[in-house]
């Protein structure tokens, strides 16, 4: 009796010194897209299990998920507000929805016709980030820190008829989120703000004509089901989105957790940007097996549509300066950066 009595009390003390040893936190990881998304995926698939790996191995600390996605806490353009106010505690932010809060966020998408490889971009941006310490601290200032930098593979017109020339967009509806609308600025087009969880249903009910996405949108939206012409403009690759962490959460959390934090976005982010650079090629082959139509634009009429523009980046840069923000320094970085990495921009949007 004796001996089994201590048997118990062994197996008790073991179970009660792995209960001490291993503390729960408990998280909760939101987006406002649906996991279709690859950079929401991968949270799934590559920033949780990288994590939680980390934290097993030091045996201290394990993180209880509750994921959240498709917007169960907030749609894309809320998530920002979401995370500030810890409606979640680990977001997928889209910073393009936020160009009144985040203003040098924007800084690809007031400067496109440029790069098309989104890793060779999040390199850029990373670069950028160091150079331009004032970019963290305006998300710092929405009570979040930043973990990862977020590109897309390069922006094009799906629509309901092919738009080989510039001539064709006028009176063509496109939906467009963010800054992309000044793309087509001088062009007759007219554009209407959405996002990607809107496009599919707004094309398809004829409130637009066609949408300005990236590839590998296409086909995971299935917008070529409503909007079969692939017009390919070529506007490049872009800064879109970042994985931010709420500031009070980040500051609660014990340096380990942190740590395994830090550890993992640099691979969550890089996995991101190649998921974006391979599955774009594989998106508009998806879409034309189906059914869709490849409709080129020739280098000629790219640059000239670029040419038509006002500056927009300038204008930018103009209007983050009279907010007390370094616009112009900002703009002129990422330029110097871009050029410095080998990323060409069919305009020099800082030297006009």
């Amino acid at each position: 009796m004796l001996r089994r009595s201590c048997g118990i009390a062994v197996w008790l003390g073991l179970i009660c010194s792995q209960a001490i040893a291993q503390q729960e936190i408990k998280l909760t990881v939101a987006s406002g897209h649906p996991a279709v998304t690859g950079s929401v995926a991968l949270i799934r698939d590559v920033f949780i299990p990288e994590v939680d790996k980390r934290l097993a191995a030091g045996g201290k600390y394990k993180i209880v998920w509750t994921q959240s996605y498709a917007g169960a806490i907030a749609k894309p353009p809320a998530m920002l507000k979401a995370i500030e106010d810890g409606a979640a505690d680990v977001g997928h932010v889209p910073f393009l929805f936020n160009a009144d809060r985040l203003p040098l966020e924007q800084v690809t998408y007031v400067t496109p016709f440029g790069p098309e490889d989104p890793v060779k971009l999040a390199r850029v941006i990373n670069q950028l980030r160091e150079r331009v310490p004032e970019m963290n601290q305006q998300i710092y200032r929405h009570k979040q820190v930043i973990l990862a930098s977020l590109t897309t593979d390069a922006y094009q017109i799906v629509a309901k008829k092919p738009l080989p020339g510039i001539a064709d967009f006028k009176g063509v509806k496109l939906g467009t989120a963010g800054q992309a609308a000044n793309w087509v600025r001088n062009t007759g087009a007219v554009t209407v703000a959405g996002n990607l969880t809107t496009f599919y249903n707004s094309m398809q009910t004829g409130v637009f004509d066609g949408v300005i996405t990236f590839d590998t949108a296409i086909a995971a939206y299935k917008f070529h089901e409503v909007a079969p012409y692939i017009n390919q403009v070529g506007f490049g690759a872009m800064y879109a989105s970042g994985l931010t962490v709420n500031e009070r959460r980040w500051k609660s959390f014990p340096e380990e957790v942190r740590q395994a934090f830090l550890e993992v976005a640099p691979i969550y982010e890089t996995k991101s940007a190649e998921y974006y650079r391979d599955a774009g090629e594989k998106s508009v082959r998806d879409a034309l097996a189906q059914g869709a139509k490849l409709v080129p634009i020739t280098a000629a009429e790219r640059a000239r549509l670029a040419a038509m523009l006002p500056n927009i980046a300038l204008e930018w840069a103009k209007a983050a300066e009279a907010k007390g923000l370094p616009g112009v320094r900002t703009l002129k970085t990422y330029m110097e950066l871009s050029r410095a990495a080998g990323v060409a921009h069919a305009r020099a949007w800082d030297q006009e």
